[in-house]
């Protein structure tokens, strides 16, 4: 099931005040993790994605609500609708979800030390398909997707849009669709809650402390993967112990606190650089254009860039701060600042 949201930006640039009074009902009940997508019908903008998405379903109310489920396709033009059909039974599913059956993570661990990377998805896949996906970044962590689809080709992968991204990222995420004739399912910020950190802080406000960093990572990625994760009972990841000092005691198999107790697998924990790229040689998997360039390791455009010759594969990404706090908050161990 996939739930966007239209709103409307008024012809004084202001989100209506409906918009803003849903989104804060949505925000207090914790259903907004629901939300798979946001889009505006801008009223400056007569061609914007909302308007043309009013004007398909013949509708004038704002905001509306657009759910697909299984080729069905619904809309419900009040809050309380939508909380009534739909919101009230994704929680009872998430709430199961939740209470799923235990898993000894110590013993699955010691049983996949020594395993592949494509054992370790063909084990999740198994236990959690649908409810299991891929959080790809864009880089590397291509090889995951290329060993993935190899083994079920309707295995879910999703990205986070922040709105940073450079280029050729995109182009990539293109390339990959195109390649593998798969969706990828891409995660939006909030658009409202972006620009007022925005206003209020300005546009390259992580350049100025940490603290607005984290922020500015927290709703452009923290936020909208939540919302994802909320929907699952398992995760993948491209982490890797010799990608920072803060991954070297990585497991293969987690229980990820941060993100409600779900299962997280992190295929290539015990896989070297040189490991990924071979398997990204080989198997001839398109790759991010800026790998070529010195940049091993890719992230939000303005904070990343190219490493020089000697240096830690991660000294791109945000090089102003200390190599120990060098996390954007998705893979942080709960409690952990």
């Amino acid at each position: 099931m996939k739930i966007t949201m239209v709103k409307k930006i008024k012809e004084d640039g202001a989100e209506c005040k409906k918009c803003l009074q849903v989104t804060e009902r949505l925000r207090a009940g914790d259903e907004l993790r629901f939300i798979d997508k946001i889009v505006y019908a801008d009223m400056r903008d007569s061609d914007s994605i909302g308007h043309r998405l009013a004007t398909e379903h013949n509708t004038d109310i704002a905001p509306f609500f657009i759910v697909e489920d299984e080729g069905t396709v619904s809309i419900y033009k009040t809050y309380m609708e939508l909380k009534r059909k739909v919101l009230n039974k994704k929680e009872e599913e998430s709430e199961k979800k939740h209470s799923s059956k235990e898993f000894d993570i110590e013993k699955l661990n010691n049983q996949f030390e020594t395993r592949t990377p494509q054992e370790l998805l063909e084990w999740g896949l198994k236990e959690f398909h649908p409810c299991i996906a891929l959080a790809w970044s864009g880089a590397e962590d291509v090889a995951v997707v290329d060993m993935l689809v190899k083994i079920n080709p309707k295995a879910r992968i999703f990205t986070l849009d922040t709105g940073r991204l450079n280029p050729e990222t995109y182009d990539l995420i293109d390339r990959v669709r195109e390649r593998y004739g798969i969706e990828i399912e891409v995660m939006f910020p909030d658009a409202a809650e972006v620009e007022e950190m925005v206003r209020e802080q300005g546009v390259n406000l992580f350049y100025q402390s940490v603290e607005n960093r984290k922020l500015c990572c927290n709703l452009r990625k923290v936020q909208p993967l939540k919302r994802m994760l909320s929907t699952l009972d398992a995760w993948i990841t491209g982490l890797r112990r010799d990608q920072a000092v803060t991954r070297t005691i990585l497991k293969k198999i987690e229980i990820d606190e941060t993100f409600g107790g779900i299962i997280k697998l992190n295929p290539l924990a015990d896989w070297s650089h040189k490991d990924v790229w071979d398997y990204i040689h080989k198997n001839n998997v398109p790759y991010n254009e800026l790998h070529d360039r010195g940049y091993p390791s890719i992230g939000c455009a303005p904070c990343t860039r190219s490493v020089k010759p000697g240096e830690d594969i991660r000294a791109g990404r945000w090089w102003w701060e200390s190599p120990e706090g060098r996390e954007c908050g998705l893979h942080v161990k709960s409690g952990s600042t």
